[in-house]
């Protein structure tokens, strides 16, 4: 079944993050040849369910500005190294990919290069969707297509910039993001609650300073750079808080 956006139009254009679909192919015990078939598949099955009339592809790329913010960034992210034949397998997708045109994203990830397409498309005022499994890219206003679950939602910028403060409150234990020791997505939720979008950044702020008084700014900046999505080609640096938000 095919999704449109709630003005009943097909949308414009699709972003694609292949990270996570290209890592779900490689674990999969099948052949190179099947793997290339599976990765096509599901570019068209996301092509077809989102009518969209362009589609851009992006994937992992050549290094990661990130590791110049924190060395530390997704360290324990496995648990293990992975598995030889999957990493292998990975890098021949990701390689089949590049020939098909889909986009390398050197020095960034990713989430960052749809991340940018979607701020363009925004400023154009094009019907856009990015599909994807990656709850960072939630930040990101506009329309979103879990290509996993099927489900098509609205992430409007209040809510975008709502998720970017709750997560700077919990950080991300998976990309081994530090926030602050015993604040969960409940605790953060609670600590957020009723507190206008203008003050947000502010209340978040305050806890930092109040769990750690004599670098609180430098930990927070940290922990914001490694979980901002950018929005501009320039920005795969570290950035202030306050230029940004």
């Amino acid at each position: 079944m095919n999704i449109k956006n709630s003005k009943g139009k097909p949308f414009d254009k699709c972003f694609i993050d292949a990270d996570s679909l290209i890592y779900r192919i490689a674990l999969k015990t099948i052949s190179l040849r099947k793997a290339k078939e599976y990765y096509d598949k599901a570019i068209e099955d996301i092509e077809w369910k989102t009518c969209s009339t362009e589609t851009k592809v992006a994937l992992k790329g050549k290094g990661n500005f990130r590791y110049e913010v924190a060395e530390d960034y997704k360290v324990h992210r496995s648990g293990k190294p992975l598995d030889a034949k999957i990493a292998k397998r990975r890098k021949e997708l990701n390689k089949y990919a590049y020939s098909l045109g889909h986009f390398k994203s050197d020095n960034c990830e990713a989430d960052d290069v749809v991340s940018i397409w979607a701020q363009e498309a925004l400023d154009a005022k094009e019907h856009f969707v990015i599909a994807h499994i990656d709850k960072d890219i939630d930040m990101v206003e506009g329309w979103h297509y879990n290509f996993t679950k099927e489900t098509l939602y609205y992430i409007c910028k209040d809510q975008g910039y709502r998720k970017m403060c709750l997560q700077m409150l919990t950080g991300d234990s998976t990309d081994n993001i530090q926030g602050l020791v015993g604040i969960g997505p409940k605790k953060a939720e609670k600590l957020l609650a009723d507190v206008p979008q203008p003050k947000m950044l502010a209340k978040v702020q305050e806890a930092w300073q109040e769990a750690h008084p004599e670098d609180w700014h430098d930990r927070l900046e940290v922990c914001w750079n490694l979980l901002y999505m950018r929005r501009d080609w320039g920005g795969f640096k570290r950035l202030t808080i306050e230029d940004t938000l």
